[in-house]
């Protein structure tokens, strides 16, 4: 793929058309488009993403640079209609070759103002294959196609500006640098096979569950549900270590910041000391609540133990009054009324008043017997729940102390943190107190974060065992029905299936990120001649892995400078086993690089693809040295003009 030109219409300073050639057939496919801040550069290079991306840029607008695609619209433009309530229109329209064909695709909107507020009256998006003769013919499938191109996933790695490479020079950048290998190599297709068979074991599963009775069916339910909710939790789990790698990358930049400022640079180490003394004293009291909360409730300990005490001191008095009969009362009845003879001599037979009386008090110490036998056994049961009600309280008690003590010591390294946040406010310097402030609410996130990974973690354990539990049961039923056999044999073949499957992704990646790993080194070493010392690495956490000849760490010994040269070395060699094969635009290529850096890079640029596109500053990126380097080997070379009465940019050709 290669861009033939790139037509602006009322687009942003663009006022009316303006268009740009790219050259494709010379030895050296570099286009060089040199402007001041403000003169239009990014634009350009947003004008080419959005008419490849239509929408889908826009989203990334709002979401990354708060930017709206109504931002664009030309003032002079909207000026001229707005006595009139005409409709402004406004659209990029790219001219591209791919396979030796040629294609123009073209976003537009118009635009009318309503009592000062924009609105979109109209959008339109067109794709049509340029054929030779000049005839063409228009293509519905437009978002499809083009994603078959160049992926919007890949976007970044191919059209990307200087914040893309400060993004993958950051401490963090593991995300946006594993994203670059999954895309560019194409590995979403062993994940959604991966993903397929999963849904497919599922299914079975399900199924399985549908089909089986009594207390296989309890089984497969509890199980289905079980692994379904480990899922969700699994998920959400990675959401928010995402968010928890996303802020602490923000952290770091911003005591980054505020340890290169003298002023505050002794309080910001005292804060970060009682940072890491926070962390496990926070540690250690999640730990004991953890304990706290499998215990039994004090307040429930104080309403239950006062009754029991009660209830054992009635015993007690039941006991010393006598009112638990003993067997020698029982028998001593049972045999006069067996003789028909009180042990006074007196004689009586049955159904007399005395034999009835006797009876009587036969019966009641039966009764008396049975309630102080069960009496009896209360009395130690009781004695026994008082006795471990009091030790559980103990351990209660003593757990709360320490919390206390725990706690107390958080709230005093909090009080501390606090002083020294409020003096770090207190400097004069504005940049000073939006820094603190910053940091103040990506902190506070951070620790909330964290918090719920933690019960979510605990959440998961439990949900884990209770699995485990479940497998057990399931393998130890005998008697299932033969299609809930099949479909549970289906539902292990699948899983395993995608259990092979994710072991080859991640040889697969392994593979990829060793290669690009290796032409990442290669590039760098080039870019950086000095640093050919130095063993570069991407870990399996796709993190850089930088060491010396002695195999020490020394990523952190790299200047800002060489960190971006870095970043782009890796961006070349994601560029250079791509298939798609597609132009490099870069906004800023050069950034914050020394001279010397700019140098061996711009004399590497030409080679990095099929076709190069710069947009440049003057002085700080094109200079005498970069311009004496890229000249010969540049097909176009563009300045962009500004004219700031009537905020309006326009495009001269140098070359």
């Amino acid at each position: 793929m290669k861009f033939i030109n790139i037509t602006l219409y009322n687009f942003s300073s663009f006022y009316k058309q303006h268009s740009i050639e790219f050259h494709t057939k010379t030895e050296y496919p570099v286009s060089i488009i040199v402007g001041g801040s403000g003169f239009g550069k990014t634009s350009i290079f947003d004008a080419i993403n959005w008419a490849l991306y239509g929408k889908e840029y826009e989203n990334i607008l709002r979401i990354q640079y708060q930017k709206d695609i109504l931002d664009y619209v030309n003032e002079t433009a909207l000026k001229e209609a707005l006595p009139e309530n005409k409709a402004v229109e406004m659209s990029s329209t790219l001219l591209f070759e791919h396979e030796e064909k040629r294609y123009r695709v073209q976003q537009a909107i118009c635009v009318r103002n309503n009592n000062g507020r924009l609105y979109i009256t109209d959008r339109t998006t067109n794709l049509y294959d340029i054929h030779s003769n000049g005839n063409w013919t228009e293509i519905s499938f437009i978002e499809s196609f083009l994603n078959a191109i160049l992926p919007n996933n890949v976007r970044d790695y191919f059209l990307f500006n200087g914040d893309r490479i400060n993004q993958l020079s950051m401490p963090g950048a593991s995300k946006y640098i594993q994203e670059g290998i999954y895309h560019v190599v194409d590995l979403e297709i062993l994940q959604s096979g991966i993903d397929h068979l999963e849904f497919i074991a599922k299914k079975y599963r399900k199924l399985a569950k549908n089909n089986s009775t009594g207390v296989v069916a309890d089984i497969e339910e509890k199980y289905s549900n079980a692994r379904e909710e480990l899922d969700r939790l699994e998920s959400i789990i990675s959401q928010q270590n995402d968010e928890l790698m996303a802020l602490e990358n923000n952290i770091e930049i911003v005591e980054a910041k505020l340890r290169e400022m003298s002023e505050v640079k002794d309080l910001q180490a005292k804060r970060d000391a009682l940072k890491r003394e926070y962390d496990i004293e926070l540690k250690n009291f999640n730990k004991i609540t953890s304990d706290l909360r499998n215990a039994t409730s004090i307040a429930i300990m104080d309403i239950i133990l006062p009754t029991l005490l009660d209830l054992r001191d009635e015993l007690n008095n039941k006991r010393s009054k006598g009112e638990i009969p003993s067997k020698i009362s029982e028998s001593l009845l049972k045999d006069i009324l067996e003789l028909r003879k009180c042990i006074c001599g007196t004689e009586f037979e049955e159904g007399d008043s005395i034999y009835q009386e006797l009876t009587r008090r036969l019966e009641n110490e039966v009764n008396k017997r049975d309630q102080g036998n069960d009496l009896l056994e209360l009395y130690f049961e009781l004695n026994s729940t008082i006795d471990e009600i009091e030790r559980s309280k103990n351990q209660v008690i003593n757990l709360e102390l320490e919390r206390t003590k725990i706690d107390q010591k958080i709230k005093e390294i909090n009080r501390e943190l606090n002083f020294i946040m409020e003096k770090l406010k207190d400097k004069p310097e504005e940049e000073i107190k939006q820094l603190v402030n910053k940091l103040e609410e990506y902190r506070q996130s951070h620790d909330n974060i964290i918090l719920d990974i933690n019960d979510n973690k605990h959440y998961k354990d439990k949900v884990e065992s209770e699995i485990r539990k479940l497998q057990v049961k399931r393998e130890e039923q005998g008697k299932i029905q033969d299609n809930v056999r099949q479909f549970q044999l289906r539902d292990d073949l699948a899983q395993q299936s995608a259990d092979e499957l994710a072991r080859i992704f991640k040889q697969f990646i392994d593979e990829s990120r060793e290669e690009i790993q290796s032409l990442t080194r290669e590039e760098f070493v080039r870019f950086i001649p000095t640093v050919s010392n130095l063993n570069v690495a991407i870990s399996p956490e796709f993190h850089y892995d930088v060491r010396d000849q002695y195999g020490r760490p020394a990523l952190q010994q790299l200047s800002n400078g060489q960190r971006q040269a870095l970043s782009l070395a890796y961006i070349t060699a994601i560029s250079r086993v791509s298939e798609k094969n597609p132009p490099l635009v870069i906004d800023m290529p050069f950034g914050r690089l020394d001279e010397d850096v700019q140098e061996n890079i711009a004399e590497r640029l030409p080679n990095l693809a099929s076709q190069v596109i710069l947009l440049m500053l003057p002085g700080a990126e094109w200079n005498d040295k970069t311009r004496e380097i890229l000249y010969q080997k540049t097909a176009d070379i563009y300045n962009l003009d500004f004219d700031p009465e009537n905020r309006q940019s326009s495009i001269r050709k140098e070359k």
